[in-house]
């Protein structure tokens, strides 16, 4: 998911080159439809399977479900700023919406690697290893 989200900012920085700002308000610009049509398509593919996730590890280990909520509420984010950007006075706001959502879901799906290890029990014997003596 991590991947897919980069791609997905990447697509947008690429929106944001291609599209003029003062264009009208719309839902389609004109500008590089395949572009902004990979964007939105998936933007889409990467919510629904965000909502996969966190229904599928709705049972699982605490930062995995963290993990999972929170590049849900990101890529939400993303979507909301994404809506905004269609209506010029909203633009500005739209954008930073997206970005903010970017780095929430991206970082929201790192963190799952951050969990540490189980510790190993303690293996049965001595409290104390002792090392064996040495002769001189």
């Amino acid at each position: 998911m991590m991947i897919g989200v980069g791609v997905e900012f990447a697509l947008g920085v690429t929106c944001l080159a291609l599209f003029p700002f003062r264009r009208p308000d719309q839902w389609l610009p004109p500008q590089s439809k395949v572009v902004y049509s990979a964007h939105a398509a998936l933007g889409g593919v990467l919510a629904i399977a965000a909502v996969a996730i966190v229904v599928t590890m709705a049972s699982n280990q605490r930062f995995v479900r963290l993990g999972a909520q929170a590049g849900l509420v990101g890529l939400l984010l993303g979507a909301a700023g994404g809506m905004l950007c269609v209506w010029h006075p909203w633009r500005v706001t739209g954008m930073g919406l997206m970005f903010v959502g970017s780095l929430i879901a991206f970082f929201g799906y790192l963190i799952p690697l951050a969990e540490p290890q189980p510790e190993t029990p303690a293996p049965e014997g001595p409290a104390r290893a002792e090392a064996p003596p040495v002769e001189w």
